[in-house]
């Protein structure tokens, strides 16, 4: 890289003074205009070298990035000596006149979209208020570069070994949302929170999202952090837990999820993702878990005129930890019961509200809606 920067002009910083957090609308007017010109230089130096672009890493491109910046400093307010490459140590990778900072991503593709950084940002530095994406696209014909204030190019969130954003430069220019609008909170509100209550809101949204548009998908990279459960490390069939760890999750999903005693085909699906996401736990047949061994016409003593599918039996098995967790909830079934049942659901969560869901679920199923579920809870219980 040393013939690259040989090239290229070097001015010398002038004594300008650091651009000061007292006057936001202002200063942030000047940032921007500091990036224009930097997104400017690199494109022109493209335009000169292209190959010596194409060739940059990571760390190679954070170095000409903060050339880049230094450069066009005495065009700006900024002071060329109060900017600085904190790459590795900080979030982001660019500091400049303390409350500034720079995020610089690049791709080998000939695409403006990448994984970005973690959305915890729990690296960042205090002091810095705004931030700017600078984006280097190096495949294609010419490498390019966009500078795009960072919450603007954030489109949404996915996994690596973490939640991380994904970043589109084209976000503005298709008119689409970017992940905080499309969750209805600012960026600077969002940043602010602890790691809990960001991962706690992305897996709010991310659930509300797919309830609305009726998709069985939940977010299985990132359960409740706020309580005690939480997703195993190692995926395990339903088959191979404890006698004690399946009673757990069965009477857990009774109470979830009346649909497993509805007619629908696909009533097993929402159980399904839950059991998967909350405990690491898939199950192959979980349909033959909850009905194999065909109908029965006598459960705890109580006689049916018609028999009933063995899954009622299965309920009447697990009825004490049933009767347990709705008597004494925990926070991981609050907050299960708040991502499956509706916002708030949790605050009137009891017996009788389960009861009620329940028989309604009875009503529609042909081969139960002759249960009684209270009285036929009250039989087994007494």
């Amino acid at each position: 890289m040393a013939l690259f920067f040989d090239n290229i002009t070097n001015k010398a910083p002038n004594s300008l003074i650091s651009v000061r957090q007292s006057d936001a609308t202002q200063t942030d007017m000047e940032f921007a205009h500091f990036m224009r010109l930097a997104e400017s230089w690199l494109n022109d130096a493209s335009e000169t070298d292209k190959q010596i672009f194409r060739k940059c890493n990571g760390t190679e491109m954070e170095h000409i990035a903060l050339k880049a910046l230094k450069d066009v400093a005495p065009q700006t307010s900024f002071n060329a000596e109060n900017i600085k490459l904190v790459s590795g140590l900080q979030f982001p990778d660019i500091q400049a006149a303390g409350h500034f900072g720079v995020e610089v991503k690049s791709t080998k593709s000939d695409s403006w979209t990448s994984t970005g950084s973690s959305i915890v940002e729990s690296t960042r530095i205090p002091d810095v208020s705004r931030i700017y994406m600078l984006f280097a696209k190096l495949g294609g014909k010419t490498p390019e570069f966009r500078c795009r204030p960072y919450e603007q190019c954030l489109s949404n969130i996915a996994v690596t070994h973490a939640p991380r954003y994904l970043i589109d430069m084209n976000l503005a220019d298709k008119g689409e949302k970017n992940i905080f609008e499309k969750m209805s909170v600012e960026y600077d509100t969002f940043r602010l929170l602890g790691e809990k209550e960001k991962i706690n809101s992305v897996r709010k949204y991310y659930m509300r999202a797919n309830q609305t548009k009726g998709k069985y998908e939940m977010p299985w990279w990132m359960g409740d952090t706020n309580t005690e459960v939480s997703s195993s490390i190692m995926i395990r069939f339903f088959t191979d837990l404890s006698l004690c760890e399946k009673s757990d999750i069965t009477a857990r999903m009774f109470i979830l999820f009346p649909e497993l005693f509805g007619p629908k085909q696909d009533k097993y699906k929402r159980a399904a993702l839950w059991m998967c996401s909350r405990y690491s736990v898939i199950c192959s047949n979980l349909r033959d878990t909850f009905s194999a061994g065909g109908k029965v016409d006598e459960i705890g003593g109580v006689v049916f005129k018609k028999k009933k599918p063995q899954v009622l039996k299965t309920l009447y098995q697990n009825r004490a930890l049933i009767t347990e967790l709705l008597s004494d909830p925990d926070e991981a079934l609050m907050q299960d019961v708040e991502d499956h049942w509706g916002e708030n659901e949790s605050l009137s969560l009891s017996m009788s509200k389960w009861l009620c869901l329940m028989q309604q679920t009875f009503n529609e199923n042909e081969e139960l809606k002759d249960v009684d579920l209270k009285k036929l809870f009250d039989c087994w219980n007494s």
